[in-house]
C-alpha cells in the first residue's frame, strides 16, 4: 500500500475506500467536478441519502470489501468527504465520529479530525482538507520549502478549514482531546506537541488513548500564512456572504448614482 503523509486520505487504502463510498452513492465524492454533478450530489445527501449511508456502515451487518479495511475507517472517510462537499451531517453522526478518534493510527489524523469536527460549520460551507494529494505532496517534495510551503505532505498548519476561513498556521488542537472543550489557555503536551487539554486531569484522562498515537517532536509545526485578502484573490478560500452582500449592495449604489448623474446632465 503507498502511503504519502501521515495524514487523513493520504494512502491507496483510504483512496480505495473513497472509491468505494462513491460506488455506493452512484457519484464521484473525493475529486467532483462540474462533469459529475457537484451540487446534485450535495442534494442528494441533504435529502437523507448521507444519514441512510452512514446508518448502513455503522450496522453490525456492514462488511468492508476488503479483510484489512476497517468499517471504523469508512465512516470517517465518509465524514471528511461529506465535509468536503459542504454537506449537511447529522448531529448524531458527528457525534459518532468523534467516538472514533481513537480508531486512527497517527496523532495528525487524529488532531485533524478532532479540528474538523469542532470547527465544520454544517451549514453548506465546504472544508478543506489540510493534507495534500499524491501529486501534490510529490511537487511539494520537488520544489521544496517555500514562503507558504514547508515542502511536506500537509497545507500550511495541517489542520485543514473551513472553506470560508483562513487556514491555520500551527499543527495544533484547539480543543481540549479528552472534553472537547476550548479555550485560550490549553495546555499542550509536551511530547508530541499536537494534542492540547484544559487540565491535567483531562490529559490524564486521555492518555490511555493519546499514548498510543503520542509520538515526540522538537517542537511545534508552524507554516506561514499569507494575508486572507491574497488567499480569497488566489481562489484558496471563498469569499464571505457578508462581502458579498456588501459587494453588490456598492455596485448598486454605483449605478443608482451613476444614473441619477446622468439624469442631472452632471458629469465626473
Amino acid at each position: 500500500m503507498v502511503v504519502w503523509g501521515r495524514g487523513l486520505l493520504q494512502s491507496d487504502d483510504d483512496y480505495q475506500i473513497a472509491d468505494e463510498l462513491s460506488a455506493m452513492f452512484g457519484r464521484e465524492l473525493l475529486y467532483p467536478g462540474k462533469e459529475h454533478d457537484k451540487e446534485g450530489t450535495i442534494k442528494m445527501m441533504n435529502d437523507g441519502l448521507l444519514s441512510q449511508k452512514f446508518e448502513k456502515i455503522l450496522s453490525a451487518d456492514f462488511k468492508p470489501p476488503l479483510s484489512h479495511q476497517k468499517r471504523e475507517r469508512f465512516v470517517i472517510i465518509l465524514g471528511l468527504l461529506a465535509m468536503e462537499l459542504g454537506a449537511r451531517i447529522e448531529d448524531r453522526h458527528m457525534m459518532a465520529l468523534r467516538v472514533l478518534r481513537p480508531m486512527l493510527p497517527t496523532i495528525e489524523q487524529q488532531v485533524q479530525l478532532v479540528t474538523a469536527l469542532d470547527e465544520y460549520k454544517n451549514d453548506g460551507t465546504p472544508w478543506q482538507s489540510g493534507s495534500k494529494g499524491l501529486f501534490d505532496r510529490e511537487d511539494a517534495r520537488k520544489l521544496g520549502k517555500t514562503q507558504f510551503d514547508l515542502g511536506d505532505e500537509f497545507w500550511f498548519g495541517g489542520l485543514g478549514n473551513s472553506a470560508d476561513e483562513a487556514p491555520p498556521s500551527t499543527m495544533l488542537s484547539k480543543v481540549c482531546f479528552s472534553c472537547g472543550e476550548k479555550g485560550d489557555n490549553l495546555l499542550r503536551c509536551s511530547r508530541c506537541k499536537m494534542a492540547c487539554y484544559c487540565n491535567a486531569t483531562c490529559q490524564r484522562i486521555d492518555w490511555p488513548i493519546h499514548k498510543r498515537a503520542c509520538e515526540a517532536r522538537d517542537s511545534v509545526r508552524v507554516c506561514p500564512v499569507p494575508d486572507v485578502k491574497l488567499l480569497r484573490a488566489a481562489g484558496l478560500i471563498l469569499q464571505p456572504a457578508s462581502s458579498e452582500q456588501e459587494d453588490a449592495e456598492q455596485l448598486d449604489s454605483n449605478q443608482s448614482d451613476s444614473s441619477q448623474s446622468d439624469s442631472n446632465g452632471e458629469s465626473e
